[in-house]
């Protein structure tokens, strides 16, 4: 939508989204902030099938396309023509393009994404698209940053909902519109009551399933978990939550083992499996006093609430990316070395589950319930301090959840991990990209983490940039050949292009924090988006931009991590707002540090 201006301007704005229920959930702040920016548009979403109905109590969206998620993998596995598998989807792209839509953004980031990015009709397009000549090409400065991340999450502070704004390109919303209809809630009242859950009592909701079994806590902890809550407080009760055939089984056991162990709490343990729909869903989370779950869409369902929520993450979860969004929610997550593990990781001895204390749950939990729902600034300092109290041994550590000045959610690890190298370059990152992509410079991060290995990470910056000049230099020569009628580009030209490209490659595995910078440049070198493949002197243009930016975000990088030396005295600056150890330090002493 190319102007902005006309904020009341009535757009149709589709949104593309085959990802699971819990993603989905994660997509709707951002569809709150384009209601908010465009009050009158009509917004509407393709989804697999499957996850339909669990979008009901989502009010903003005016429809959803589903699609059949079997179908469209079999298609995307299959070696029969491309042109049959064409005809089998045009019906459903037809009736797709009958929307008519303004906007289309695309937060669906493989082959298949880009594919119905190109087939489906928008005046504008953010998000993953294809050329006609069959290339990615990534439309929006955040874009690339979604096929990043997945290799370089350890540097990634930036949590799933919000990148999900700025691909669309909207600030987060004042608030998170939704509707539960008052049969739902009537019926989960009625289910309280029958219960003996009075209005006074505190509910604590337990979602002990997941989508993989990799993702789940052992039933055994969870049963101990509940055990010293309901302990704990007379007036505390636990629903346990879940869908399905596994759901039921692994809730029946772990109410069985409340039983064997303390049959004085069991009548306080309600087995709510399959008796929730979606609305119902939503209607008992806003009734909840607080959830603990496994990182599932039960728990991003909660965050559209509100509801303070304690999340498990282990095996191959990674908190900062996919955490609750809001502040005060609690995060324990494993400190395994191996942790997190790959996104499409086959653990078959995830041992990470067990680092996961049930005394330390319980506790967590406990403390998290003596504050408010919705806590303000002063709660959430008090809470921070009560979280850190709680860190103890080696194998699980506590992350916290704070909304920044521009509206955003961190998750920032409390204890020693807050020093750790890893969380120092995520917040060198998070200075980068809100530098380059966005224009915002930041107060410089106090403090190099006491592992080391700093000045080597800087000493490799400085050829990353060296790197990236010697490749934009020999794109300038070919545009050079071009330009002076030369009938062919010199064959050590290309040669050198293709030996700059491997050795910036090289450098994301030989020296890891530099790898969000190395795969964000090889994303938008390979969907320079050219639509006439015939046009070399705008493709040579456009691969040279992307040397320059990689030459541009080395140096924001090293810059980011020098300013971060020494820690920041409050008050006190050298000249321009440095710190003041930066005023000190000549180039000839700062080229010696990181090995000039």
């Amino acid at each position: 939508m190319k102007d902005h201006a006309r904020k009341n301007w009535p757009v149709r704005i589709l949104i593309l989204a085959l990802t699971r229920m819990g993603d989905l959930y994660e997509t709707y702040p951002m569809v709150a902030a384009l209601r908010e920016r465009y009050p009158d548009s009509v917004i509407s979403l393709i989804a697999y099938r499957e996850f339909a109905p669990a979008l009901g109590p989502l009010s903003l969206l005016a429809s959803v396309y589903p699609v059949d998620g079997a179908g469209i993998l079999s298609l995307a596995r299959s070696f029969g023509s491309p042109l049959e598998a064409y005809r089998s989807v045009r019906g459903w792209i037809d009736e797709i393009n009958r929307f008519d839509a303004d906007l289309l953004i695309n937060l669906t980031p493989n082959r298949i994404g880009a594919v119905l990015g190109y087939l489906i009709r928008a005046r504008e397009k953010r998000g993953l698209h294809m050329t006609p000549d069959g290339y990615r090409a990534h439309y929006g400065k955040f874009v690339p940053y979604l096929g990043m991340l997945v290799k370089n999450r350890l540097y990634n502070n930036l949590n799933l909902s919000d990148l999900f704004l700025k691909i669309a390109g909207v600030p987060p919303p004042s608030s998170i519109p939704l509707s539960i209809p008052r049969e739902s809630r009537s019926i989960v009242s009625g289910k309280r009551e029958r219960a003996g859950i009075r209005d006074g009592d505190t509910l604590v909701a337990f979602a002990t399933g997941a989508s993989q079994e990799l993702k789940r806590w052992p039933t055994l902890r969870f049963a101990e978990a509940i055990r010293l809550l309901l302990e704990s407080r007379s007036g505390m009760h636990a629903v346990l939550l879940g869908s399905g055939e596994e759901d039921r089984l692994r809730n029946a056991r772990i109410r069985e083992e409340i039983r064997s162990s303390r049959s004085d709490i069991f009548d306080r343990v309600h087995d709510w499996t399959g008796g929730t729909g979606p609305d119902e869903l939503f209607a008992l989370l806003e009734q909840a006093n607080i959830l603990v779950s496994n990182d599932t869409g039960t728990m991003h369902a909660a965050a559209l609430l509100g509801l303070p929520v304690v999340c498990l993450s282990f095996a191959n979860l990674f908190y900062p990316e996919t955490g609750p969004w809001g502040a005060g929610n609690i995060v324990l997550y494993s400190r395994a070395p191996c942790a997190p593990c790959a996104p499409d990781s086959r653990c078959l001895n995830p041992v990470c589950r067990e680092d996961l204390d049930p005394r330390l749950v319980a506790s967590v939990t406990r403390k998290r319930l003596e504050f408010p729902r919705v806590p303000q600034e002063k709660d959430l300092r008090t809470l921070r301090i009560s979280m850190e109290s709680e860190i103890r041994g080696e194998r699980a550590g506590i992350a916290f959840s704070e909304r920044t000045v521009s509206g955003e959610i961190r998750y920032r690890p409390l204890g020693t991990d807050s020093g750790s190298r890893e969380e120092f370059f995520r917040k060198v990152f998070e200075r980068v990209w809100k530098e380059d992509l966005e224009g915002i410079r930041e107060e410089p991060i106090g403090g190099w983490p006491s592992e080391g290995s700093v000045p080597d990470v800087l000493a490799r910056s400085e050829q990353l940039r060296h790197l990236a000049e010697e490749g934009g230099g020999l794109v300038r020569k070919i545009a050079d050949c071009l330009g002076s009628g030369s009938p062919s580009v010199p064959e050590t030209l290309l040669s050198g292009v293709e030996e700059v490209d491997r050795r910036v490659e090289e450098m994301a595995w030989t020296c890891p924090p530099l790898g969000p910078l190395c795969l964000f440049f090889q994303l938008e070198k390979e969907s320079v988006d050219v639509w006439n493949p015939r046009d070399l002197f705008t493709l040579v243009e456009r691969t040279e931009k992307t040397y320059e930016d990689l030459e541009r975000r080395a140096v924001i990088f090293s810059r980011i991590v020098r300013e971060g030396e020494c820690p920041r005295v409050s008050g006190t600056t050298g000249s321009g707002g440095e710190p003041p150890c930066m005023d000190r330090m000549s180039g000839l002493e700062l080229g010696e540090r990181v090995g000039r």
